[in-house]
């Protein structure tokens, strides 16, 4: 079960914390990075079993991260812009490693992807809000346990300032160095955002309820999701359990990538949206 992830709800309303996560985080270099994890609220043992840290290397050699969230034993879900490389081509399975069982990266074990399915009408035009930005990574069969288990996925609704939980492994300052990178997963807690609000960033948002939601810094100024863990998952909590609603795809500010600003937004690919989907992707035929 997953009591102490709900518990930390209570431990972060006294102060939320900035978690990077927005797209993929190149290492050791990358010129396009922003702000990413500042401070972050680690989590107690075992708070996250379904969370994963996700690494691709291109052929050039370049290693790019991301997170993901377990949903079944041989699937893992992920934002799409998480699984191309900057040249437009899928990542290769062989070079996508998945880091689970543990909060902390280096005590994680690892296993190789043997298929990634992004969804057909992903869209990553950057000038608009990510189209569909979804993606299934296939695995080896886990093997689960009190670290390894799978997020069920949150079927309700979704109104404004409904609180959720981020989850994440950033770099941790501000000068975006990223040598930086959290070896611990963080959580930071967001509300969904208003219609008006939200529309500023996403002109055909109508809620939070149709293909994303939307998170508003507003509610807690100088905090908020970033770059560095892109595919990481939304979860709202309800009876001690977390559901799975959301997958980090993008945000920062109307004009520019600048995180933590209270004028800031973060955009979650909503996961029940795509339920036929995942369905197809994870169904044994394919």
């Amino acid at each position: 079960m997953w009591v102490n992830l709900s518990s930390i709800m209570l431990s972060l309303a006294s102060g939320l914390l900035c978690l990077a996560v927005v797209h993929t985080l190149a290492i050791p270099n990358s010129a396009e990075l922003d702000k990413r994890i500042i401070g972050g609220y680690d989590l107690p043992d075992r708070a996250a079993p379904f969370a994963v840290h996700l690494s691709f290397t291109t052929g050039k050699g370049e290693e790019y991260v991301c997170g993901g969230t377990i949903i079944t034993k041989n699937h893992i879900v992920t934002a799409s812009h998480c699984v191309f490389q900057p040249s437009g081509k899928l990542y290769q399975p062989s070079k996508t490693i998945i880091g689970y069982g543990n909060d902390k990266r280096e005590s994680q074990q690892h296993v190789k992807a043997t298929n990634i399915q992004s969804h057909p009408k992903y869209s990553g035009d950057g000038s608009k809000p990510l189209a569909n930005d979804i993606a299934i990574i296939t695995i080896p069969t886990l093997t689960f346990n009190d670290y390894v288990k799978a997020a069920p996925i949150y079927v309700g609704q979704i109104p404004a300032e409904k609180v959720g939980i981020a989850l994440g492994w950033g770099a941790q300052k501000k000068d975006n160095d990223p040598n930086t990178l959290a070896d611990e997963l963080k959580a930071v807690k967001l509300k969904v955002g208003d219609v008006e609000g939200c529309k500023k960033f996403d002109s055909s948002y109508v809620s939070s309820n149709g293909s994303r939601i939307c998170t508003l810094n507003k509610y807690s100024p100088g905090n908020s999701t970033c770059k560095g863990d892109s595919g990481t998952g939304f979860f709202i909590i309800e009876n001690n359990t977390a559901y799975f609603a959301g997958i980090d795809s993008q945000g920062g500010r109307l004009n520019d990538p600048t995180c933590g600003t209270s004028d800031g937004y973060t955009l979650f690919t909503h996961v029940q949206y795509y339920r036929d989907f995942i369905e197809q992707a994870i169904s044994p035929s394919n």
